[in-house]
């Protein structure tokens, strides 16, 4: 089979457009790892428990082996494969367009060298993160529900719980037991956390970096990048923490023996809760969620600039060998058209 310049443009042109999925997948799952355990504490201290740190994780080591601390982790893998995925893709396609608009309608008197690389404004950065994390929650909503129903399951009256085999396990069943749409429950929500997510997290880290590139840190280097994630991963955690709340909430919550709900829904539980508790509620669990957070923001973060700067300086070596007139000749002597 002869391979021509065309489709060698081609997988290129699609590998191009595909970079952005494919790294914010691997990042974001390769981050999980280091913090699933801390994902585990977090949902336990959302649905009541009053243990210490050390004691609640004794007790989880206890009735649920060490491996109840990575509970969920499949649900969690798959979530970063969907969710994680499509936002962090999402956010980084759409502020590419952005910023190749903007140098499209840069004046074309002075060349390019000496232009100052473009920064998208705040705004800009807020709005590619909202969309980006919209689009991503309903991506990810089922893998989300699935996170939340295993890690939870364990923390429950072992009458109460379904003792899910895995990630399919608890999909299929709850599809079977709610219907397909089932798998969206409490989906506004989510929605809602994961713009906040976005926007707190991906919004401030780009700006943080700007910022730091701006004050004289070496553009792409160790300091604007940690900088930006280190930044991106606290304004995340403060930016989500109750929508965080409110979202497992409701996806975890059980029908009473008369089959009644806790809550109508997001809104119901979020006044409820306000009113039973009042607002330091909604940050229950917030060092658990801090640390798992932001350490997944900055190693994720961390991970994604990397690989976008090692695949764009194999691209450029790559492009410079096609054009180089020896290899050129030898290119076309293997694939002669």
């Amino acid at each position: 089979m002869k391979l021509q310049d065309d489709e060698l443009m081609g997988f290129a042109g699609v590998w191009h457009k595909a970079q952005p999925f494919v790294n914010g997948s691997v990042a974001a799952s390769i981050a999980l790892l280091f913090v699933q355990p801390a994902d585990v504490f977090k949902m336990r201290y959302q649905l009541g428990s009053q243990l210490g740190f050390r004691h609640l994780a004794r007790k989880i080591v206890k009735e649920e082996g060490v491996g109840g601390l990575y509970k969920g982790l499949d649900a969690g893998l798959a979530r970063q494969m969907t969710y994680g995925m499509t936002r962090l893709g999402v956010f980084r396609t759409l502020s590419d367009w952005c910023k190749r608009k903007i140098e499209r309608e840069r004046p074309t008197g002075s060349a390019a060298g000496d232009q100052a690389p473009v920064q998208l404004p705040l705004w800009q950065k807020g709005v590619c993160a909202l969309t980006a994390g919209g689009i991503g929650a309903m991506v990810g909503n089922p893998a989300d529900l699935a996170v939340v129903r295993l890690t939870a399951d364990g923390g429950l009256p072992k009458a109460l719980r379904k003792n899910y085999a895995g990630v399919f396990d608890c999909l299929s069943r709850t599809a079977k037991q709610e219907g397909v749409l089932g798998l969206w429950k409490g989906s506004g929500m989510t929605v809602t956390r994961c713009m906040a997510v976005n926007l707190g997290q991906l919004a401030s880290a780009d700006q943080a970096r700007d910022v730091l590139e701006n004050l004289g840190a070496k553009k792409g280097g160790a300091v604007s990048i940690l900088g930006g994630s280190v930044v991106g991963g606290f304004v995340g955690a403060v930016f989500s923490m109750p929508f965080d709340y409110v979202k497992s909430q409701v996806q975890s919550m059980q029908p009473d023996k008369l089959g009644k709900l806790p809550y109508k829904g997001a809104v119901d539980c979020a006044r409820k809760t306000m009113a039973r508790h009042g607002p330091a509620r909604f940050y229950a669990g917030f060092l658990p969620y801090f640390f798992r957070q932001a350490p997944h923001a900055i190693i994720t973060l961390c991970l994604l600039a990397e690989l976008t700067m090692i695949e764009d300086h194999l691209e450029d070596e790559l492009e410079q060998e096609m054009h180089h007139p020896k290899l050129h000749k030898a290119k076309r002597a293997l694939f002669p058209k």
